[in-house]
């Protein structure tokens, strides 16, 4: 089985402008762990994750001495991403996900981001009980 054939596509992106809170909602709102991170002529240039926005600063609404700008995703995400291909191997895949301790890999091909595959994705496989090494070894 592919990345293509788990990954999320469309992806829903974030602009490396936007502010931390925005980011954070929309995050929150769809339920994602991680968004990759494009610029302005929409070339990934990272991926921002809870964990990141975690490291913001959280000040409370009254403490309003010299409020500063919010933060924004540019300052907070992991750059560069770690990236696979859509016609990687999902065994693999999940390999990456577990060794570099990620919940969100991009899936990059000839340069153009189409799509993403997150644990979640991953987890649909299992409850299916689809196996996903090619070899037989076992399920993910």
């Amino acid at each position: 089985m592919k990345a293509r054939d788990v990954m999320t596509s469309p992806v829903i992106t974030v602009d490396l402008n936007m502010p931390v809170p925005a980011a954070a909602a929309l995050l929150s709102s769809r339920g994602f762990t991680a968004a990759p991170v494009v610029d302005a002529d929409g070339q990934l240039v990272g991926i921002v994750s809870e964990a990141d926005l975690f490291r913001a600063p959280v000040v409370p609404d009254w403490w309003v001495i010299q409020r500063e700008p919010d933060p924004t995703v540019e300052q907070m995400m992991t750059s560069p991403p770690t990236t696979m291909h859509s016609g990687d191997d999902v065994a693999d895949v999940v390999t990456v996900m577990l060794d570099a301790r990620i919940r969100s890999i991009p899936i990059v091909d000839d340069g153009e981001l189409v799509g993403i595959v997150t644990r979640r994705d991953v987890l649909r496989l299992v409850a299916r009980r689809e196996v996903i090494f090619e070899d037989g070894g076992g399920m993910a």
